[in-house]
């Protein structure tokens, strides 16, 4: 095969392309893995803050109990 006038046989442009193929395979896998934490990271700081208002919610409702037994007496 010619590129630019010099004869490359057919073999070493395979294996050249076989070799860039499986370095970005390798990337690929890579990016995906650290997205797959990423969102797995994402998701328990969701939960966290669920459970923080939750948490905060409970406390004012019981900070507005007690407001409402002091203002009874």
């Amino acid at each position: 095969m010619l590129v630019f006038g010099v004869d490359i046989p057919l073999v070493e442009i395979m294996l050249v392309f076989s070799i860039i193929i499986f370095i970005l395979l390798v990337e690929a896998i890579f990016v995906i893995m650290m997205q797959m934490k990423h969102l797995n990271k994402a998701k328990k700081m969701a939960e966290l803050m669920n459970k923080l208002s939750d948490t905060v919610l409970a406390i004012k409702q019981k900070e507005i109990e007690q407001l409402d037994k002091l203002r009874n007496r």
